[in-house]
C-alpha cells in the first residue's frame, strides 16, 4: 500500500499513524514524500495527476506490480489521481477526509462553522499567495504556541481528540515541521496543485473500486466534500463516521486499512 500525505505534510504522517495499525491488519506501508517536502527533492509538477509517474516508479523500485493507495486529507486527490492513471497497477483507492474537486458554492464553512474556504478561494483566485501563506505556517509551526493556535481553528470534535494527548501533538508537529525540513517552496507548489488548479484527471473516469472515509464533524474538509466525491466516482463506497473530525485517521487507522484488503 502506498500512503500520501496530507497537506502540509510528510512520510511522518503514515510512520506515526498507520505503521503499527499495517503490521497488524498485514499490509505492507510505503509513506511517500510529494516534492520539496521531508526528504523528497522538489521537482516540477502541473498537475495532481502527474505524481502517479512518481507512484509507478516508487512500486517499480520496490517491484511492486499491483498496490493500493491510501490519500489522507490532501492526500486523498493524489491517491485518486494514481487509481486514474494506473488502472492496471492501483488494486483500490481509500481516501479520508480528503477534498473534492474545487467548489466555490461548497466551499464555505466547515463543521462548527470553522471557516476553511477563505484561503482555498483566495488560491483559486491568486495562486501567487500560495508561496507566502506556506511560509507564514513554516513560521507558525516552529514554536508549540503557534502549533496550538492552528489547532484552535479546527472543530470542536478535534480539538477535544488532541487536548491532553502529549504524543498526539508532538506528531503532528513533528509531521508538519518535517515538511518544511528543506524550505517553503515545496509546500507552496503543492498548495497551487491541490487548490489553485484542476487535478488533470476526472474523478468520474476512475475504474477502480475506491472507498471513502470522512468524519461528520470535520471543520478542516467539511463532510460535503466526501459526499461529493462519493456522488462522483462510480461504484464508490463512502463512508460517514459520525461525531469524527478531520482527524478520524488517528483512532480508526486499523479498521480504515482493513478496507484497501480485497473484499
Amino acid at each position: 500500500m502506498i500512503a500520501h500525505h496530507g497537506a502540509p505534510g510528510s512520510h511522518v504522517e503514515g510512520v506515526a499513524f498507520a505503521d503499527e495499525a499495517a503490521r497488524a491488519v498485514g499490509v505492507r506501508l510505503i509513506a511517500l514524500d510529494r516534492p520539496g517536502m521531508g526528504m523528497s527533492t522538489l521537482s516540477p509538477r502541473k498537475q495532481v495527476a502527474d505524481f502517479a509517474d512518481t507512484v509507478a516508479a516508487v512500486a517499480d523500485h520496490f517491484r511492486v506490480d499491483q498496490f493500493a493507495v491510501l490519500g489522507a486529507s490532501g492526500g486523498g486527490p493524489y491517491a485518486l489521481g494514481a487509481a486514474a492513471r494506473l488502472p492496471d497497477r492501483v488494486s483500490k483507492a481509500v481516501v479520508v477526509s480528503s477534498p473534492a474537486p474545487f467548489d466555490e458554492r461548497a466551499a464555505t464553512t466547515g463543521a462548527g462553522g470553522v471557516k476553511r474556504a477563505g484561503g482555498l478561494m483566495i488560491l483559486r483566485r491568486f495562486p501567487f499567495l500560495a508561496r507566502p501563506a506556506a511560509a507564514r505556517m513554516a513560521q507558525v509551526v516552529r514554536k508549540r504556541r503557534g502549533l496550538l493556535a492552528m489547532i484552535a481553528q479546527m472543530s470542536p470534535a478535534d480539538r477535544e481528540r488532541i487536548a491532553g494527548d502529549d504524543w498526539l501533538l508532538e506528531q503532528l508537529a513533528a509531521n508538519i515541521q518535517e515538511a518544511f525540513k528543506t524550505g517553503t517552496r515545496g509546500v507552496a507548489v503543492d498548495f497551487q496543485v491541490l487548490f489553485a488548479r484542476g487535478w488533470g484527471f476526472d474523478p468520474a473516469d476512475i475504474t477502480v473500486p475506491v472507498q471513502i472515509w470522512h468524519g461528520e464533524a470535520d471543520g478542516n474538509v467539511p463532510i460535503e466534500d466526501g459526499r461529493r466525491l462519493g456522488w462522483m466516482i462510480p461504484d464508490a463506497v463512502f463512508e460517514e463516521v459520525p461525531g469524527e473530525g478531520h482527524l478520524l485517521f488517528v483512532d480508526h487507522a486499523a479498521e480504515i486499512l482493513k478496507s484497501l484488503l480485497p473484499s
